[in-house]
């Protein structure tokens, strides 16, 4: 891994390692459903700004036409793909993985609920294997493993519970 790649990696940690306070309080004042209308909104406004000043639409606008976009690391994509692709993660990740992720701080501690839901990344790693054929390591494995240790560990359910 490059040290830019491990500096954006550092950053992401930090980011959603905080976003979850910012998550409990405003969970805590709204429903499940307002909470996330808030939060997308926020982010919709923020990043359209963005975006709009790096040329992020031009980008856009050239994709359509041309009926596709290319990373230049390999084959172009089809824009109908691109599209799809955008529409399933806000489905998943946007809408249902955030409704589920403010209902869960709603009935148990954050420092539990978080952990958990950061055990994301095992569920994209066995889908890139499955539908990418990424190939399965040692590492891959070990890491899989000690993601579900962690997983049972800091949910709960080899000791007390809390909250309802």
């Amino acid at each position: 891994m490059s040290r830019l790649a491990l500096m954006y990696a550092l950053v992401a940690v930090l980011a959603w390692g905080l976003a979850p306070v910012f998550d409990t309080i405003l969970k805590s004042g709204v429903s499940a459903w307002t909470a996330t209308f808030i939060r997308s909104l926020a982010g919709m406004l923020i990043i359209t700004i963005v975006c709009w000043q790096m040329g992020a639409f031009e980008e856009i606008r050239t994709m359509l036409e041309e009926g596709g976009a290319s990373s230049g690391e390999g084959e172009p994509v089809a824009a109908w793909l691109i599209m799809v692709a955008a529409v399933g993660s806000a489905l998943l990740a946007g809408l249902i993985g955030q409704i589920a992720y403010y209902q869960a701080i709603g009935h148990a501690d954050t420092s539990r609920v978080v952990p958990i839901t950061s055990a994301y990344p095992l569920v994209a790693a066995l889908a890139s294997i499955a539908i990418f054929r990424e190939p399965i390591t040692w590492p891959k494995l070990l890491g899989a493993v000690l993601i579900v240790a962690g997983v049972v560990l800091v949910s709960g359910v080899l000791g007390p519970q809390t909250k309802a």
